[in-house]
């Protein structure tokens, strides 16, 4: 009971943690501007995340419309992590 419990909280955050790159992908994707505050928020809260991934964007410009390969990494990682975790617990 408790492990489904642990199991389904570590999922509740790994899909917020996907939703977060989402949008994260999309505002990098369409270059949204950086000196708003609420992607500057996000992009925060996400930069974390996907650093140890930060040599994937090496030739990235750093303004402008740009196809984050850390950030599409996570996004196809972590549903895999999920389903994997939920497969091992049953």
């Amino acid at each position: 009971m408790l492990k489904q419990r642990v199991l389904a909280a570590v999922t509740i955050v790994l899909g917020i943690v996907e939703g977060a790159l989402i949008a994260r992908f999309v505002l990098r994707l369409f270059a949204a501007r950086p000196d708003n505050p609420a992607v500057q928020a996000l992009y925060a809260v996400t930069q974390p995340i996907i650093a140890p991934l930060q040599a994937l964007d090496a030739g990235q410009p750093q303004y402008g419309a740009s196809l984050e390969f850390a950030t599409l990494t996570l996004l196809v990682a972590l549903p895999l992590i999920a389903a994997l975790m939920w497969r091992k617990a049953k």
